[in-house]
């Protein structure tokens, strides 16, 4: 089992959620005129067959194709587009009749927003759609995060379940071990009935684990909207070797790094660029917008006809807007603080992100070297031990339980290894691979 190309996976799947978010984040040219299209492509990609065995890399990009989320955000990408259209189209004219005893008149009237209201709005229903856009990378992250996790849960599980098959495998090995002593005589019968308790117990843990390894796969397909689908995964939690001392980078150096990829940083960005441009805009809105009209006279009595030319306009004199500008500056001093606090949350999540996987990867190494290899060596002594009478049956079992829960704890402590290190990837913000 090769631990860096253990490290090299986690890289690209971490990589592949990076894409995933970039890809939720990307604007698709002439998503609109494939919204008709896209149920049809859907349903196609629903209908393609479902891998048995498959890897995380490989599991996360079937979410990234086959979650209902991740699949509706192209949809989103045009409604944006479809609000930054509204924002840029003028007002419709409106047309007039009038008739009196001696006089018929009809025309025309069409609001002009001469101060620039069009540009302002269109501005900001780009700014808006650039926030959406952030805020969906950060959304599709997130479930890209959840779906490794998951998978990284169905891993372990498969492995505690094999454990368990091996350990029931073991024992089935020592009851016949027993049966044989309690015939030779060399042994009571209690042995015997003692030995068969333990198995009657493993059995009931072995069916929990069972149990627990369905529920995960259930967790996997949920995901892909497939509740019959029972993945195994492929694969393994164990970390790279640790990069030395001297070798690593500086914390100040990995934040400058990760700052300008993180979602969540240019979506809080993006809402005060968005909030700041909303001042503008409602101090332009402010401002009032004439309407021309143009209108035909028609004088029935000597069949004279003739044109007049108006302006309207509002008066600004109770309504100036101001509640408006002052609530759009109190938005933009909201999101400068949001941004602040976003940035302090990060830096202080890669922080404890390298602390803690430094630290499990620590733990793990003095597991691996002080304590599993000692496993099989013990699980051999205590056999010969009660063959031999040196021990009782009870020291023979508690020796088993106790190989079998140190190799759930190992277990157990590469998860949390392998959850840290895929917590430092996020924390960093990594995208080595374009979106698919």
């Amino acid at each position: 089992m090769s631990w860096m190309k253990t490290i090299k996976t986690i890289a690209v799947a971490a990589a592949l959620v990076a894409a995933g978010a970039c890809l939720a984040a990307e604007t698709v040219p002439g998503t609109a005129s494939r919204a008709a299209g896209e149920p049809t492509n859907a349903t196609t990609a629903s209908a393609d067959p479902l891998p048995q065995s498959l890897g995380l890399v490989e599991f996360l990009s079937l979410v990234r194709s086959r979650h209902p989320v991740l699949r509706a955000m192209p949809l989103r990408q045009g409604m944006d587009r479809a609000d930054v259209r509204i924002a840029g189209t003028w007002a419709n004219p409106s047309i007039h009749y009038a008739r009196k005893p001696d006089e018929k008149e009809w025309g025309i009237e069409q609001p002009v927003p001469v101060f620039g209201q069009v540009s302002m709005r269109t501005e900001a229903a780009k700014l808006a759609a650039a926030t959406a856009q952030a805020e969906r990378s950060v959304e599709a992250q997130d479930i890209l995060n959840q779906a490794a996790q998951r998978f990284a849960e169905l891993l372990v599980a498969q492995e505690k379940l094999s454990a368990k098959q091996q350990a029931m495998e073991h024992l089935n090995q020592a009851v016949k071990v027993v049966q044989g002593q309690v015939e030779l005589g060399a042994r009571s019968k209690y042995d015997g009935a003692r030995v068969e308790l333990q198995r009657a117990q493993l059995e009931a843990q072995l069916e929990q684990q069972q149990a627990e390894t369905q529920a995960a796969q259930a967790a996997l397909a949920e995901l892909l909207v497939q509740p019959h689908w029972q993945p195994r995964a492929i694969g393994s939690l164990l970390p790279a070797k640790p990069v030395p001392a001297a070798a690593d980078a500086s914390f100040d150096r990995l934040w400058e790094q990760a700052a300008p990829q993180l979602p969540q940083l240019q979506a809080v960005h993006a809402k005060v660029l968005q909030a700041e441009q909303l001042i503008s805009q409602q101090a332009r809105e402010a401002l009032p917008t004439p309407s021309i009209g143009v209108a035909r006279v028609r004088n029935r009595p000597d069949g004279s006809s003739y044109n007049q030319v108006g302006i309207s306009m509002e008066l600004p004199l109770f309504d100036r807007k101001q509640g408006a500008v002052d609530r759009a500056r109190l938005e933009y001093e909201q999101a400068m603080l949001e941004e602040q606090s976003a940035q302090q949350l990060a830096r202080q999540r890669l922080q404890q992100a390298l602390a803690q996987r430094n630290l499990l990867r620590k733990t793990l190494q003095s597991f691996e070297s002080r304590g599993l290899t000692q496993l099989d060596p013990l699980r051999r002594m205590a056999l010969d031990a009660y063959r031999l009478g040196q021990s009782s049956i009870l020291e023979w079992l508690d020796a088993m339980e106790s190989v079998a829960e140190h190799q759930q704890q190992y277990l157990d402590l590469t998860l949390r290894v392998w959850q840290a290190e895929w917590e430092l990837q996020t924390a960093q913000g990594r995208q080595p691979l374009p979106p698919q």
